[in-house]
C-alpha cells in the first residue's frame, strides 16, 4: 500500500510539473534574438530581451579586456532563455539534490557538451543577473583551465568577484564591489583556517553544512578582493602564480611562501584586518566608446514548434528526461520534422536504453538536416553506447566502427572545433587497441581544442600505455591524480596508473618468461566516465583475458 501510495505521488508531481510547463506556451509569443556571442529565446518582451543580449555581451567584452590573456571563444554555443515572468519561469527552475525545486535560485547556467544554457525570468532583475554572471565567470575558468584543475577558493573567489559587475551609460564600469552579507558572516565568525581553507577541494566542499559552505565562498570573496584590489592590486600577479603552483602540483602551503614570501598566519591576519574595515576600492573602467551592440542584434520571431523543441532540450540537459519527452512530443506534434526536437529525442531514448528508438530519430534528425553536425556526433555516440555491456564497453563489431567513424568523420568535417568527436573518435580506437598512433593524434587534437580537460588527459594516458610509453602515460595520469580535482576523476587517474604499473610488469615478466606478450584491456563506464569501485573493477577485471 505504501509503495502503491508513494507512486501515486509521484505521477502526480509529473503530472504538476508537464501541466505546467504545457501552460508556459498558453497565449504567448515567442522570439529569437541573436547576438555576437548569443543566441537568446524567450517569451518575455523583444525589448527586455534584446536588453538581456546587451547586458551579456557588455559582460563578455569588459571580462575579455580586464583578463586579457583568457580565451573566450569556446566550439560549445551559449543559448539565453529569458522567461516573462516567475510563473513562466517556475517549471524550469533547476531541481536540488534530493529532487525539489530550487525555489531561492534566481536564474541559473547549465553546461553542456553541446550546448550551454543561461535561463532567467526576466530581462532586468540585477540579482538575477549577477547569477548569471557568476555561473558565466565559472565557464571562462572552465574554458582555460578546467574546472576539475581549478582550486575551489579561486573559482568561487573570481565568480563573486565579477558577478557585482554594473555599467553606466554602456561606459562607465564598476567590478568588485563590497558584498555586505559576505562581510557580515565575515565579521560574526572566525576566518577558517588557510591551513584548511587551501586545501579544500570540491568533494569536501559538497560534504559540507550550508554554513559553512557560504562561509567559504564569503573569505574566497573577501582574499580575492584583497588580492586583486589590496595594496594597490600589487598582488594581482602573485595571486596567479600562487595558483600556477597549486596547480602543478605543489603543496598550498608552500606555493603561498614561496610567491607571496610570507606564511599562512600572517596573511590571515592582514585578510581579516581588511574585512575589519569600512572603505573598499573597486575596480572602475572608463571606456572611451559605449559598448554597444544593438546593431549586431537580428530578431526574428520562433514558432511554438522551435520553441518548446529548445525548452525539451534544455529539460534534457538537466536530466529531467520524462518531461524533456513531453515537451519534444508536443513540438513533434506540431512540426513532425523539426531536427531539434527528434535530435534531443533520440537522446533522451539513449538515456533510457532504448537504443533501437534512439537511432530511428537521430536518423529522422539527419534526414531533415544532413548539416546537423551535432545530429552526426550524437549517432555515433549512440552507436558507441548500444555496444556496450552494462554501460561499460569491451569491443565494438566491425559494422559499427565503420558507422561511427564516418559519422564522426562527418561531424569533424562541419564542425572542425569540436573537441568532443576527436575524443569520441580516440576512444573507438582504444576499446579495439588497433591503430593507436592514429588515437593518440586524434586524442592530441582534443586536447589542443580543450586543453584543461583531464578527461581528454587521462584517455591520452590510456593511448600512451597501449603504445607501451610507460613514462609518458605515467607523468599525465599522475599530473591529473595530483591536481585539485573531483574524486571519481582523482579515483580513475588512480585506477589508470594501477594498470599501467600493471601492464608495464607483465610485460616485463613476460619477456623474462620469454612467453607472448600481453595486453591488458581497460574497463569503461559509458553513463558516467565514472571508475566503478575497486570491488567491481576487480570482478570485472577477472572476467577479461589477456591475449
Amino acid at each position: 500500500m505504501k509503495t502503491k501510495i508513494i507512486f501515486q505521488v509521484a505521477c502526480l508531481v509529473l503530472s504538476f510539473f508537464l501541466f505546467a510547463q504545457s501552460a508556459a506556451f498558453a497565449k504567448d509569443e515567442w522570439i529569437q534574438v541573436r547576438s555576437k556571442n548569443f543566441n537568446l529565446i524567450g517569451n518575455a518582451s523583444e525589448k527586455d530581451i534584446r536588453a538581456a543580449a546587451i547586458r551579456l555581451e557588455q559582460f563578455r567584452e569588459v571580462l575579455s579586456r580586464v583578463l586579457n590573456r583568457a580565451n573566450f571563444n569556446s566550439p560549445v554555443p551559449t543559448t539565453v532563455v529569458v522567461f516573462k515572468n516567475e510563473t513562466a519561469f517556475a517549471p524550469f527552475r533547476p531541481l536540488k539534490a534530493d529532487g525539489k525545486t530550487d525555489r531561492w535560485v534566481g536564474g541559473y547556467f547549465q553546461a553542456g557538451e553541446d550546448l550551454n544554457y543561461i535561463v532567467l525570468p526576466t530581462a532586468t532583475g540585477g540579482d538575477d543577473f549577477n547569477t548569471i554572471f557568476h555561473e558565466y565567470a565559472h565557464f571562462i575558468v572552465d574554458n582555460n583551465f578546467g574546472r576539475e584543475g581549478v582550486p575551489p577558493w579561486f573559482n568561487e573567489g573570481l565568480a563573486e568577484y565579477y558577478q557585482t559587475f554594473k555599467i553606466d551609460g554602456d561606459r562607465k564600469v564598476t567590478l568588485g564591489a563590497p558584498q555586505t552579507n559576505h562581510l557580515a558572516l565575515l565579521r560574526q565568525n572566525k576566518l577558517i583556517p588557510f591551513e584548511t581553507f587551501f586545501n579544500i577541494d570540491d568533494d569536501s566542499m559538497h560534504e559540507q553544512s550550508d554554513d559553512k559552505v557560504e562561509l567559504f565562498y564569503a573569505q574566497s570573496w573577501a582574499l580575492m578582493h584583497y588580492l586583486i584590489n589590496g595594496n594597490g592590486g600589487a598582488q594581482q600577479k602573485q595571486m596567479y602564480r600562487f595558483l600556477d603552483l597549486v596547480m602543478k602540483n605543489k603543496a598550498a602551503k608552500e606555493a603561498f611562501a614561496e610567491t607571496f614570501q610570507t606564511d599562512f598566519a600572517t596573511m590571515e591576519r592582514e585578510l581579516k584586518n581588511y574585512v575589519a574595515q569600512n572603505n573598499f576600492t573597486m575596480t572602475s573602467i572608463d571606456f572611451k566608446s559605449k559598448l554597444t551592440f544593438d546593431a549586431e542584434l537580428q530578431a526574428a520571431p520562433l514558432t511554438d514548434a522551435e520553441a518548446r523543441a529548445y525548452l525539451g532540450n534544455l529539460l534534457y540537459h538537466s536530466y529531467r528526461y520524462a518531461e524533456a519527452e513531453n515537451v519534444l512530443r508536443q513540438s513533434l506534434a506540431l512540426d513532425a520534422s523539426n531536427a531539434r526536437a527528434l535530435l534531443t529525442l533520440g537522446l533522451v531514448k539513449m538515456r533510457q536504453k532504448n537504443y533501437t528508438e534512439a537511432k530511428k530519430y537521430i536518423e529522422q534528425a539527419l534526414h531533415t538536416d544532413a548539416q546537423n553536425y551535432l545530429a552526426h556526433y550524437k549517432y555515433a555516440y549512440v552507436l558507441s553506447r548500444e555496444q556496450a555491456d552494462d554501460d561499460f564497453v569491451i569491443s565494438y563489431s566491425t559494422e559499427a566502427i565503420e558507422k561511427m567513424r564516418a559519422a564522426l568523420k562527418k561531424t569533424i568535417e562541419l564542425k572542425p572545433d569540436f573537441a568532443e568527436a576527436y575524443n569520441l573518435y580516440a576512444f573507438i580506437n582504444l576499446v579495439q587497441n588497433r591503430q593507436i598512433d592514429e588515437g593518440i593524434e586524434f586524442e592530441r587534437k582534443a586536447l589542443a581544442l580543450a586543453p584543461a580537460n583531464q578527461w581528454y588527459q587521462i584517455r591520452l594516458a590510456e593511448l600512451l600505455m597501449r603504445k607501451k610509453d610507460f613514462p609518458a602515460a605515467r607523468a599525465l595520469a599522475d599530473k591529473v591524480f595530483e591536481t585539485p580535482s573531483n574524486k571519481s576523476l582523482k579515483d580513475y587517474a588512480q585506477s589508470t596508473l594501477k594498470s599501467i604499473n600493471d601492464f608495464e610488469r607483465q610485460l616485463s615478466e613476460a619477456k623474462n618468461k620469454n612467453v607472448p606478450t600481453a595486453t591488458t584491456y581497460l574497463i569503461y563506464d559509458m553513463e558516467t566516465e565514472k571508475p566503478p569501485s575497486e570491488e567491481e573493477l576487480a570482478r570485472r577485471r577477472e572476467k577479461l583475458k589477456l591475449e
